[in-house]
């Protein structure tokens, strides 16, 4: 008679749930954020495209675009995105305030009542085995009928290496855009 559990099955399976378990321990994230400020629910909002301090090309304008989808999610939000520059790509030169300034530009001229802004920090996949996803984002929101920022949060995560980094961008974000809205 053959035994179902061998030493050599019962090892196998304690390396497979050793292995399953220490894939979870490989995320971590980081969170800070502001209380929800109270916020117009009739205001609209412009999206900056983020200051990109990645390697990655168009970080900021992926991360804008996200933001912008995740406050849409309000009934009757109107978020729009200020243009970029023509090429946004590369690290600025300036440390993003001409395209800040830009944009804030474009915002008073929308008669919007919040800009939003802020930084990418990492996006990009970790160089590894696995290849774990990273993102780190930092974002601000400026009252333009005050000109004071009332609200700011930072978020930073790495996922599983079968996460895809927008996942993960979106994921994120959305923790930070729901700490904002109060939710």
């Amino acid at each position: 008679m053959k035994r179902f559990f061998s030493p050599h099955r019962f090892g196998r399976l304690c390396l497979l749930l050793v292995g399953l378990a220490s894939l979870g321990a490989c995320a971590s994230t980081s969170f800070h954020a502001a209380s929800a400020p109270k916020l117009d629910p009739a205001g609209t909002w412009v999206v900056a495209p983020l200051v990109n301090n990645t390697a990655t090309p168009y970080a900021g304008q992926r991360a804008a675009r996200l933001i912008q989808a995740l406050l849409t999610q309000r009934p009757g939000a109107q978020v729009l995105i200020a243009p970029a520059s023509a090429d946004a790509s590369g690290l600025p030169l300036d440390n993003g305030q001409a395209a800040e300034q830009a944009a804030h530009t474009f915002a008073v001229s929308q008669n919007a009542r919040y800009l939003v802004s802020g930084s990418v920090d990492e996006w990009h996949y970790k160089i590894g085995l696995d290849g774990q996803p990273a993102v780190g984002f930092t974002v601000s929101v400026t009252d333009l009928g005050s000109g004071k920022v009332i609200w700011t949060g930072a978020a930073s995560a790495s996922g599983g290496s079968r996460e895809g980094v927008a996942v993960l961008a979106q994921d994120t974000l959305d923790r930070l855009v729901t700490r904002l809205l109060g939710k």
